[in-house]
């Protein structure tokens, strides 16, 4: 076909094509824009050219959209942090089938600690082993000049054995404080890599250590508030002397506890209205307590209840 001259038709009669042939050879010059449409003559190339260039650059136009659609999705939806320090490692260490290996690693984070080391405890089945294995510990720590730190319940100060070890935990070094609540159990070495019980009502849910300074740290944060609201030991009333106690006492706490009036506890121990007023205003002075359910609160967290 001649530009602007021959049609279709009598291009393909002298080439003596078939009937399909004319069919397809329309199509692809229609596509490439060689053809006019309206007179089934050959297009103007130049403009046939023109026509083609701007379809490409529709199409790279359209092109370069989706590119840029999609490197905004990455980015705000699928993009992984930039950061290295923010990832967190994860292992679960479940209990007591990986106990030794759980021991195993806490002595080397402890060897590892270069600047401090932080203790949260909750009250535990504690054993004499356990607890010499902590010491031990904290005092390699001390000895590298690693501050260590430990949070107990108020009631543990009631178990003597925590109390002997808290003479030697100070004596060493360590800074022990107390408070009435111990959310779960955590350590927490050097504010980048920390080992919580899973689950902070049930031991044998097993263990989880986390590193990655990001999540470790607001864990540390925790850990903060928690030592700033805590009390040294000897600050809280006669909390590692509550076994101390008469007798007397301690049944006429267990009724205060319990909601029970003056009038009905001295009915039920036998004596008058007055002494057990006398006994209750004792109580009250020694926990610290302005009132009566203070002081009934305050001895159920101190575990002077639980004293036998």
């Amino acid at each position: 076909m001649r530009q602007g001259g021959e049609s279709l038709t009598e291009a393909a009669e002298k080439l003596s094509l078939t009937a399909a042939d004319i069919d397809r050879a329309r199509d692809e010059l229609t596509r490439l824009h060689l053809l006019n449409p309206e007179t089934q003559a050959a297009a103007d190339l130049t403009a046939a050219l023109n026509r083609s260039l701007r379809g490409s650059h529709r199409m790279l136009d359209n092109l370069l959209e989706q590119h840029v659609k999609i490197a905004t999705l990455a980015k705000h939806y699928l993009g992984l942090p930039e950061r290295t320090d923010n990832h967190a490692d994860i292992e679960f260490f479940p209990w007591p089938d990986h106990r030794r290996q759980l021991h195993d690693r806490l002595n080397e984070l402890s060897e590892l600690a270069e600047h401090e080391v932080l203790g949260m405890h909750p009250i535990a089945a504690w054993t004499r082993e356990s607890l010499d294995a902590g010491l031990a510990r904290s005092e390699a720590n001390i000895r590298n000049g690693v501050r260590v730190r430990s949070l107990h319940a108020q009631i543990a100060m009631a178990n003597p054995l925590i109390r002997e070890y808290t003479a030697r935990w100070r004596e060493l070094g360590v800074e022990i404080r107390v408070t009435p609540v111990i959310p779960t159990r955590m350590l927490i070495y050097d504010r980048t890599t920390a080992v919580v019980q899973a689950h902070p009502e049930d031991l044998d849910a097993g263990t989880v250590l986390i590193r990655g300074a990001g999540v470790v740290k607001s864990l540390a944060a925790i850990y903060d508030y928690c030592w700033t609201t805590a009390s040294e030991p000897e600050d809280v009333p006669r909390s590692a002397d509550g076994s101390s106690l008469t007798e007397q006492q301690r049944a006429v706490l267990r009724m205060l506890a319990a909601g029970m009036k003056d009038s009905a506890i001295a009915r039920s121990m036998g004596v008058s209205t007055r002494t057990v007023t006398r006994v209750v205003g004792e109580l009250t002075v020694l926990l610290g307590a302005g009132s009566r359910f203070q002081a009934g609160v305050r001895a159920a967290r101190l575990g002077w209840l639980d004293i036998h």
